[in-house]
């Protein structure tokens, strides 16, 4: 009662518990839908045009086609057809395009298959297996059936998307006047002389470039270098690691240990295993052996080891097994079988031929899946190394003439015989099984070259920071290719996972213009090996933004086309008036070039693309000199040497309006995807 009594003289509280209580209701809807949606954005991979691609769908898709080990070349590939199959269905679907199930059946299993079924290297016999296991219920592999519903997804994607590009194609309407040009473009040819004066010819230092003159060029040129997506350019410094002379002399040390034991083994083979090295099978003549050792190794005694020699970066110690006297040239024929049992299918044919129940050229007329099948399987005469290394090797070093073998090889499987052996130079060959220790970077050889990294991530700042730091050490600051967000590489001399990891770091918000990179990017041995091959210190230069180019974005190659436009200017003023293409060739040491049979609607001559130099020669009279025309390797100047064409048009242009519109469609098919890419809104 006392609670009560003091609740009705003061009101107020019971307002606030109130209060506080729904607000706690309204709290904790909050929170629960911010949950659920915080859980449906982590299932979204990305939009495009608003609607959501599930990142379930995305990493099922990426498992199945691409496994495990997709890499980002491959999951951007994945992205890309999510991309497209989105944009596709959005557009198709107002049309009703579509793919329904007995089109799809038919280009599963019909006689006309979808092409991404060879693609995937599903042959028609494999195809007709999966059919006949799903009609009758035994298709249950969880990983099979997998693999063939995303399947399934991209040949209806496929399908829908040349339908509907077809569609767009089929629309094209080809005008008279546009046949017309068709048959003009093609038919009408002239001969024409020309000099070129390229731009070498004017000095670099007799040019001078402002900014001013960049602005105006691009503002020239402004759809030319139009940005559809932003792009970002760095700089970076590769700190290499290298090995020093004592690594070197480590290796050897190490390999040399092994000298006598090799010598003294009784078993090359085991011996050889047990210290990874290699036996090679076939026998080398002296041109085909490793430099360094080749004279010791095509005359020393069988038994003797040679070495340790440096050879492609490692020191090598070599075993003499044997040598023998190897034809220059071997004939062989064979019969190839590819598909269904290949392996038990030459064992038959084998027996066949052995117990002289057939002919082998007949059996290889009748079985054989090769062009020589039609010559009974005759190869002819070949070379040491013209054939694949398991197929060599067999006719070279292992085949009896007049004797069959089996082998198998990465076309298949092949019944063998050698008809024949030339020996012309008689020289010997010899077989050698070898071990090496390749020379790596010691711990303390790739510390002292991460330090230099640490210093130069701990110190710059800048980029000017970065060169002169890079200068003090003897290194050079050189620059990224121009980089988009998705991109998946950076520069030539960096590859793999490490340039994505560049890209991202180039791209992350934090990162800022003239910013150098807070830790460095290691680049792991590109060979297999377990160490570091270089550390990248990178430094963001320019951001290009989406839309306009900007002289900042695109200074190097607007500084090379204005300097060349400049050059153009002076050298034009200089070859006006010019009328003997043979004096001028004289002035400037160039040739007199000549061009013939030249239609309109070729676009280059040999110096390059120059559709404005073979405009301009169309619009001479025969034995008129052009004035002078800039081209894009230089400046011309064109003479017409034949009579001015003067075609009659046929009466029928139906050809020529049809290779015009295919022209036009093809062009469409081309660039129409690329275009829908570019108007689509995308998120990811």
């Amino acid at each position: 009662m006392a609670l009560i009594g003091t609740i009705r003289k003061n009101g107020w509280i019971l307002i606030v518990l109130m209060a506080l209580a729904l607000g706690g209701f309204i709290l904790m809807d909050i929170v629960s839908n911010s949950s659920r949606y915080s859980m449906a954005d982590l299932n979204a991979m990305g939009k495009v045009n608003g609607q959501t691609i599930s990142r379930d769908d995305f990493d099922r898709y990426e498992k199945v086609v691409y496994g495990s080990a997709a890499d980002f070349q491959r999951r951007a590939s994945a992205w890309n057809y999510f991309v497209d199959k989105a944009i596709i269905a959005q557009e198709a679907e107002p049309l009703g395009l579509g793919v329904g199930k007995e089109e799809l059946l038919d280009l599963e299993f019909g006689v006309n298959p979808s092409p991404l079924l060879q693609q995937r290297q599903i042959t028609p016999d494999v195809a007709q297996q999966v059919k006949g296991m799903i009609e009758g219920g035994t298709f249950n592999d969880p990983n099979a059936r997998g693999f063939w519903a995303e399947l399934e997804k991209e040949i209806i994607h496929e399908r829908t998307q040349s339908k509907l590009l077809g569609m767009v194609a089929k629309g094209i309407f080809t005008p008279s006047w546009q046949a017309e040009m068709a048959y003009r473009e093609t038919n009408e040819r002239i001969d024409m002389a020309y000099v070129r004066v390229p731009f070498e010819k004017v000095a670099d230092a007799d040019i001078k470039v402002t900014d001013a003159d960049l602005a105006a060029y691009l503002k020239a040129h402004s759809k030319q270098f139009y940005q559809y997506d932003e792009v970002r350019t760095a700089a970076f410094i590769s700190v290499d690691v290298v090995p020093t002379a004592q690594d070197s002399a480590d290796a050897r040390a190490a390999i040399a240990k092994l000298v006598g034991d090799f010598r003294a083994a009784t078993n090359d083979s085991v011996f050889v295993q047990q210290n990874q090295g290699t036996i090679d099978g076939s026998y080398k003549r002296k041109d085909a052996l490793p430099p360094a050792a080749a004279d010791s190794l095509a005359s020393k005694p069988i038994g003797t080891v040679i070495g340790p020699y440096l050879d492609n970066g490692s020191w090598t110690i070599a075993k003499v097994l044997d040598r023998k006297l190897m034809p220059d040239s071997v004939r062989a024929r064979h019969i190839l079988i590819k598909t269904g049992d290949a392996s038990r299918m030459v064992d038959s044919l084998q027996i066949l031929v052995e117990k002289g129940m057939a002919r082998f050229d007949s059996l290889a007329a009748k079985f054989g899946t090769d062009g020589t099948a039609t010559k009974g399987g005759d190869l002819g005469w070949f070379a040491q190394g013209a054939m694949v290394p398991e197929f060599n090797d067999l006719c070279f070093n292992k085949a009896e003439q007049g004797k069959l073998y089996k082998v198998q090889t990465q076309f298949g499987f092949h019944l063998v015989e050698v008809t024949g052996k030339k020996f012309l130079k008689n020289e010997s060959s010899v077989r050698f099984a070898s071990i090496s220790q390749r020379v790596v970077p010691s711990a303390s050889t790739q510390q002292a070259a991460k330090d230099k990294a640490i210093s130069l991530t701990t110190n710059a700042k800048t980029a000017a920071d970065l060169e002169k730091m890079a200068g003090e050490m003897g290194l050079t600051l050189q620059n990224s290719m121009a980089i988009r967000a998705n991109d998946f590489y950076f520069a030539s001399s960096v590859q793999g996972n490490v340039a994505r990891e560049l890209v991202r770091w180039a791209f992350d918000e934090k990162t800022k213009k003239d910013q150098v990179s807070k830790e460095y990017y290691t680049v792991p041995d590109q060979t297999g090996g377990y160490f570091d091959s270089k550390y990248i210190i990178p430094v963001l230069k320019v951001i290009s933004p989406k839309g306009e180019g900007t002289v900042e974005g695109l200074r190097q190659q607007l500084e090379t086309l204005t300097k060349n436009r400049k050059k153009a200017d002076a050298l034009i003023a200089k070859l006006q008036g010019a009328s003997d293409l043979q004096a001028l060739a004289g002035q400037y040491t160039v040739m007199v070039d000549t061009a013939r049979l030249v239609t309109f609607g070729t676009t280059s001559l040999p110096a390059g693309n120059e559709p404005r130099v073979i405009g301009t020669a169309f619009s001479l009279q025969k034995g008129a000199v052009s004035k002078p025309v800039e081209g894009t390797g230089g400046v011309y100047v064109v003479q017409l040497l034949s009579d001015k064409p003067q075609n009659q048009l046929p009466p029928d242009l139906t050809m020529f309006r049809r290779q015009a519109a295919s022209t036009t469609a093809n062009t469409i098919r081309t660039r129409m995807m690329t275009y829908l890419r570019r108007e689509a809104e995308v998120e990811d």
